[in-house]
């Protein structure tokens, strides 16, 4: 299904107005116009078969419209004295070559090439394929071509979302900072977050989605989501060591305990946006499936890697407070 808006140049009639035209107060948008209808049809109104709209219009008869010499015989009416003359009195009609279309896009004129992709082929996909050939073409000089469609869309959408996406990071991480004004616990819950991105291209290859606008959204949604796995593990681990466990207990512990309510709420999650992978919308499919791999694949990494991280990064003397506590509320 290649198509373009280009359209083949026409044979058509100029009208050069004579000067008796001007004093009578003839344009040549109006002749043209007035031609245009006798020759063409105006159309007056629109009539119904059943359902079917039949478009109404008046024009010569079949006898007056046959060649150019009809043309110049055709009487017009003057818009300054309303005399009718006949159009060889006040015009010239001249054959040439007309262009078919001209299409402006941005104020530059522009000739559009779209296609459809077969099925199962991403447009991504398709354009790193046909690109280099593209680009081995020799175009004459004030000539380029630009690349649209999805590309076009990423380009002007990414950036934006970069931003965002390290906004809403930094938001993430100062909350983070705020709840456990530990800077190393912070910086472990936060390093879930990269963790999830395999996840996330995961899905996009099993579901065979594109990597587009609503794929970010949907990046830029895990890393908040994925956070929560990590928060629960580090806060739980807190609450251990109040009761005297030594750190690696206590982290192991905390994976073991709080492994059911991750999985629940992580598989809640991901079975929630299911019917929207299995719509296969271009728009929210890529979505949903970058959140559903993704959640589920960020609580495996946090369950396996936030207690040994804990672990690593947390030092006895960063929770000396915690464990003296804990050491104190011991029954005796």
């Amino acid at each position: 299904m290649v198509r373009t808006d280009f359209m083949e140049d026409y044979y058509g009639v100029n009208i050069n107005l004579k000067g008796e035209a001007n004093r009578l107060g003839f344009t040549t948008s109006s002749i043209g116009q007035t031609i245009y209808a006798g020759f063409n049809g105006a159309p007056v109104t629109t009539l119904y078969e059943g359902t079917t709209p039949v478009d109404l219009v008046v024009r010569l008869d079949e006898t007056n419209r046959r060649n150019f010499d009809d043309l110049l015989n055709t009487y017009l009416s003057s818009p300054v004295t309303g005399a009718s003359v006949p159009l060889r009195q006040i015009a010239d009609l001249q054959p040439a070559w007309q262009t078919g279309r001209i299409m402006h896009r941005n104020g530059v004129r522009t000739l559009t090439v779209q296609s459809e992709t077969q099925a199962n082929l991403l447009p991504s996909e398709l354009l790193k394929a046909v690109q280099p050939k593209i680009e081995s073409l020799k175009l004459p000089a004030g000539y380029r071509i630009e690349y649209g469609g999805e590309y076009e869309g990423q380009k002007e959408t990414f950036s934006q979302m970069v931003v965002v996406m390290v906004i809403s990071i930094v938001l993430i991480f100062l909350i983070l900072l705020f709840q456990f004004r530990n800077i190393k616990e912070a910086l472990l819950v936060m390093l879930t977050i990269p963790l999830s991105l395999f996840g996330a291209f995961l899905g996009l290859i099993l579901t065979h989605n594109n990597f587009g606008f609503t794929a970010f959204v949907g990046l830029i949604s895990l890393s908040g989501i994925v956070v929560r796995n990590a928060i629960i593990l580090v806060d739980h681990t807190n609450e251990l060591l109040k009761h005297g466990m030594d750190i690696p207990t206590a982290a192991a512990e905390s994976g073991k305990r709080r492994l059911r309510p991750i999985f629940l709420t992580a598989m809640a999650a991901a079975i929630g946006v299911l019917p929207m992978i299995l719509s296969g919308s271009p728009m929210w499919s890529p979505l949903a499936s970058v959140i559903a791999v993704g959640v589920v694949w960020s609580m495996i990494m946090a369950l396996l890697t936030v207690p040994v991280l804990y672990v690593k990064m947390i030092k006895p003397k960063d929770k000396a407070y915690l464990m003296s506590v804990g050491r104190d509320t011991q029954p005796v």
